[in-house]
């Protein structure tokens, strides 16, 4: 049987190297490979940004459960060429290392959730500081539209490889309406996650800070190191979605797997 792939942007910064150490423990629980990427302009870059590679590799040294590391240099952008290196890779997941909110616009300018929803891949944010290695707690926001349930999948195949427990929450509605949507939608994930015989707890959240503070907060409270989310937005400007990219950049540190809703596939684990 292949082995997965999982996807690394690579900048040559501290932080990547972050999403590298993320990527290869994850990788050893999924029988995965990791994949370094750089994006260059030109063949100049190119060759400098291999042997960067061969040093950050030798750095490495050995890794675990049959873990191999392999780079690779693409001339392009990073808009494009992301998303269509996943595609050629079959990467089951795309982790990146950013430095918060400041790194993210430093990155990608005004558009971090255009790169960041660009494939149909998962999408795995890991900050500066994160919050740790243990996914043995995955906490999964949800909302009254259709599409925030399609992370159900992603996270509870995750769940399962992990054997996490899954902490299914949402905002307090005062609308009738509201509130029994959002009852109907966390009925049918916690119906999935008894099916599959997943421990999970629900919380619904009083609003204190705005729902993407708050979503952190609690997660930090019960110990969990992943925040796991499908993102859609009807959006014209994607760098004015103020939910996820708060959410992404989370002052607490904590990585954020992103789904885009409207590209989303079924095979990722």
């Amino acid at each position: 049987m292949e082995r997965r792939s999982i996807l690394v942007p690579h900048d040559f910064t501290t932080v990547a190297d972050n999403a590298v150490s993320y990527a290869i423990n994850l990788a050893s629980q999924l029988g995965a490979n990791v994949d370094l990427l750089h994006i260059v302009k030109d063949s100049k870059e190119a060759a400098s940004a291999k042997s960067k590679f061969e040093k950050i590799i030798d750095k490495i040294g050995s890794t675990p459960n049959g873990v191999e590391i392999r780079p690779h240099t693409q001339i392009g952008s990073i808009y494009t060429d992301i998303a269509s290196k996943a595609t050629e890779l079959h990467s089951t997941l795309i982790i990146m290392g950013t430095h918060g909110a400041k790194g993210m616009q430093k990155l990608f300018g005004s558009f971090a959730i255009k790169v960041i929803t660009s494939t149909h891949v998962p999408f795995l944010i890991v900050q500066e500081q994160f919050t740790g290695l243990d996914m043995s707690k995955i906490v999964v926001p949800i909302d009254e539209s259709q599409e925030s349930l399609q992370i159900e999948q992603v996270a509870t195949g995750l769940a399962e490889i992990l054997k996490s427990e899954i902490h299914v929450i949402s905002e307090k509605k005062i609308d009738s309406n509201l509130k029994l949507k959002l009852a109907v939608h966390s009925g049918l994930f916690t119906k999935q996650l008894k099916a599959k015989g997943l421990p999970y707890q629900t919380k619904i959240l009083e609003r204190k800070k705005g729902f993407a503070i708050d979503i952190a907060a609690y997660t930090t409270s019960v110990n969990a190191n992943l925040i796991a989310f499908a993102y859609h937005s009807d959006s014209l400007f994607p760098q004015f979605d103020s939910f996820a990219q708060s959410l992404i950049t989370n002052k607490e540190g904590v990585p954020v797997l992103v789904l885009n809703s409207k590209e989303a596939g079924n095979y990722f684990f």
